[in-house]
């Protein structure tokens, strides 16, 4: 979603293009939220692992060492190529290398890249294990959800002020909440207490609906404060939507009607989805760069331009697996603690 985004949208004027490359690119306007849709994954998926592991000796260890051990090598090519053929990036990447970027422009930084998500994440993931080790899984579903609403009402209050920048962690932390709220859901489905999601699914659903109504429309006005609320609720809209996908793929984990999912193009492109996110945005610029403009209307170039960007980045990104991810995961073996269970531990 986000490499349409961005290859499709971002990148490119549309007004002065054929029919099929408008309509692809208004349909690629809303990759960005993307993002939002991995959030709310990570936020599941995460939470999930600390649930099982919570009661484990070595907790803490293992967790960062496997957050380094996927995150940081890739991650730090990356940044040891941007200071290479940008230099003038210097400061967006100390930012980045802090996992503080996110918070660019208040150090008055500008740079253009995907590590403001990763800084989210982590600064996210810095608490958030604690809450799990300490909490039993009902009180984490009730943090959960506070964090959630809290940043959505955060985001209603910025509204007031005509403020819309939701790179700030505070503002883009509902989706992490909300899939560690799954996470508690469906764990509580092996215990004594199981949690029916259907009815809080067809509400979520109905909620994104009117959000995404009311929300269009206000858009397009003039007024900043206006706009502010409209992105809002667009932002939580999506949020909700987001919810509503993963907890429907989750009911139905293993049902015939997802097999697509498990076979061939999914899995491929699930595999090297981490380095395709950091990595195609470089290759865009540098083809742009090496190849210039496009010319308006010049659907040959365009579809020369996509596969190029296309190509090129998935090559790199299997280089990146088999060079750089893969070996930094066998490390594994040498860094993490046996799983020991604590003893007389009786949280619920």
């Amino acid at each position: 979603m986000v490499f349409f985004h961005h290859v499709c949208y971002t990148s490119i004027d549309l007004a002065h293009w054929c029919s099929p490359v408008r309509y692809l690119g208004n349909l690629s306007e809303f990759g960005s939220y993307g993002v939002d849709f991995f959030f709310v994954l990570s936020g599941f998926l995460i939470s999930s692992l600390l649930i099982e592991a919570r009661t484990d000796s070595g907790y803490y260890h293992n967790f960062y060492w496997k957050r380094a051990l996927r995150i940081l090598p890739l991650y730090a090519v990356c940044l040891l190529v941007i200071l290479i053929f940008l230099p003038s990036y210097k400061s967006y990447v100390l930012l980045s290398a802090l996992f503080i970027v996110n918070f660019a422009h208040l150090f008055q930084v500008t740079g253009i890249g995907p590590f403001w998500t990763l800084a989210i994440e982590e600064q996210f993931y810095l608490l958030w294990p604690t809450v799990v080790r300490t909490r039993s899984i009902e009180a984490i579903r009730r943090w959960s959800l506070s964090i959630a609403i809290g940043a959505i009402a955060l985001r209603l209050v910025a509204a007031c002020f005509g403020h819309h920048n939701y790179y700030f962690t505070f503002f883009h932390c509902d989706g992490l909440a909300f899939g560690a709220y799954l996470a508690c859901t469906f764990a509580q489905r092996h215990t004594n207490q199981p949690r029916r999601t259907g009815r809080s699914l067809t509400i979520l659903a109905l909620s994104c609906v009117a959000l995404f109504f009311t929300a269009r429309p206000l858009a397009s006005s003039h007024s900043l404060v206006i706009n502010s609320f409209a992105a809002a609720m667009l932002q939580t809209g999506v949020v909700f939507l987001s919810i509503v996908i993963v907890a429907f793929l989750l009911d139905h984990s293993g049902s015939k009607i997802l097999c697509f999912l498990r076979t061939g193009f999914f899995p491929f492109f699930g595999t090297i989805s981490y380095a395709l996110y950091m990595i195609h945005l470089y290759v865009m610029q540098a083809y742009d760069h090496l190849r210039g403009p496009l010319t308006n209307d010049d659907l040959p170039a365009y579809l020369i331009r996509f596969f190029t960007i296309a190509a090129v980045t998935v090559t790199l990104c299997l280089l990146s697996r088999y060079l750089i991810e893969l070996p930094a995961a066998s490390l594994r073996r040498y860094v993490l603690k046996p799983a020991k269970r604590i003893v007389n531990d009786r949280r619920p």
